[in-house]
């Protein structure tokens, strides 16, 4: 089946709505679940006196790069997001916290960056495939922006995950539905939309991007029923999985009736004391050549 969707509009191409607000909370939540499980906002082998200009791509709420600016009051951090309500959001943040060393603005990604070049020596990039088609060339087109952006020398960050794993029959068959609909939306590199495919592509994405010295760092993080993520991801997961019902019902692969059905029976599965559940990350990065 051909792509459901071929513009390139990053907030047309986002299968949830960017400007919702049950869809930041959830992003808040998320991006804090996923620094944690990350030992951090920057990886312990990435020297950090050699940053001092960063940029936060897709930033959402802004949630990482805020960290960032509290951790590191050296350091100048700038986020970017399609969503005004969320570029908003973070600048409220960052007003109440009194972190000056943030700036935040409305920019669509999938066209010219509105920077100058050699402004930035780390950018970061998070969980950016739910708006990057395997069909287009999103994904090079950003990276030459980046590139042309960062300074020699500097580090260029990916990281993304593949869809959760769990031991229980319901979750995992809308798991199932999920990624179908993902993968027949265009947005994963799986040939048959069981995986979502896209962290074996990070070092290539990196490496046709001109840059060097690419490492790798995998990670989980462990969604069973007593694990310290469980509240965070249950709570995820009930926003994350409404948001995507249309998208699921809008391929046909299942009724409203189907869907809504499993969506209730998955829950409770997550609630089992017996559920256990991990979700796959990677990150990648290199420096920057030119």
């Amino acid at each position: 089946m051909a792509d459901l969707q071929t513009n390139t509009s990053q907030g047309e191409a986002y299968f949830t709505d960017p400007e919702s607000a049950s869809e930041m909370a959830r992003l808040t939540k998320q991006a804090r679940l996923l620094t944690r499980a990350m030992g951090g906002p920057l990886d312990e082998t990435i020297k950090q006196a050699r940053i001092i200009d960063v940029l936060d791509v897709a930033c959402g709420p802004g949630e990482w790069a805020l960290e960032m600016a509290s951790l590191y009051p050296d350091k100048q951090i700038t986020g970017i997001d399609i969503s005004q309500l969320m570029i908003e959001y973070a600048r409220f943040q960052a007003s109440q916290r009194s972190l000056f060393n943030t700036h935040f603005h409305t920019m669509n990604i999938l066209q010219p960056l509105d920077f100058q070049a050699d402004s930035f020596d780390f950018i970061n990039i998070r969980l950016i495939a739910s708006f990057m088609f395997r069909s287009s060339d999103n994904w090079p087109r950003l990276l030459r922006e980046c590139v042309r952006v960062t300074r020699p020398g500097g580090i260029m960050r990916l990281t993304d995950c593949e869809w959760f794993i769990s031991n229980s029959p319901r979750t995992e068959k809308l798991f199932g539905l999920c990624t179908r609909a993902i993968h027949l939306n265009g947005n994963t590199f799986s040939q048959d939309g069981r995986q979502l495919a896209v962290t074996p592509m990070l070092k290539r994405f990196l490496r046709n991007a001109g840059c060097h010295n690419i490492q790798h760092k995998a990670f989980a993080v462990d969604c069973s029923s007593g694990a310290e993520s469980h509240p965070g991801f249950y709570e995820d997961m009930v926003v994350f999985l409404k948001l995507l019902q249309p998208l699921v019902i809008s391929t046909g692969i299942a009724s409203k009736d189907e869907v809504e059905s499993l969506y209730t029976q998955a829950l409770e599965e997550m609630n089992a004391e017996d559920f256990n559940c991990l979700w796959y990350y990677l990150t990648t990065w290199g420096e920057n050549t030119e």
